[in-house]
């Protein structure tokens, strides 16, 4: 009984390592898929790639967030900290705006794409 109560509270960090784990295994079979379909086709498409950044930058958004999360649990607060927190907090930013431009650059290539199929239907 107890140790089913210590697997109901799990362990945040090593929650998020297993996460993180298991998105870089995603990222490479996302990119043995790509060149896969790459060397059959002889024809180089983008949006595997993109997909790739867009998961890399979630990952790093989690563990920026996990390790912000730590920095501040500590209760020891000090100039080094304060100073990591604050480029973490950039780096977060940057990356969320790096998503946002992953997306809209995945939607406008599915746009694109939906758009010569129809036209060359006509």
């Amino acid at each position: 009984m107890g140790q089913r109560q210590s697997l109901d509270h799990g362990n945040p960090a090593r929650d998020l390592a297993v996460l993180d784990q298991l998105l870089v295994v995603l990222m490479l079979v996302e990119i043995l898929h790509t060149v896969r379909i790459s060397i059959r086709s002889h024809y180089l498409v983008t949006e595997p790639f993109l997909i790739i950044g867009l998961i890399a930058a979630i990952r790093r958004i989690l563990v920026i967030t996990l390790e912000a999360a730590t920095l501040t649990k500590e209760g020891k607060w000090s100039m080094e900290g304060a100073s990591i927190f604050h480029a973490s907090m950039i780096e977060l930013g940057l990356l969320g705006l790096l998503v946002l431009v992953l997306v809209f650059s995945i939607t406008l290539l599915r746009r694109h794409a939906a758009t010569q199929t129809t036209s060359q239907d006509v």
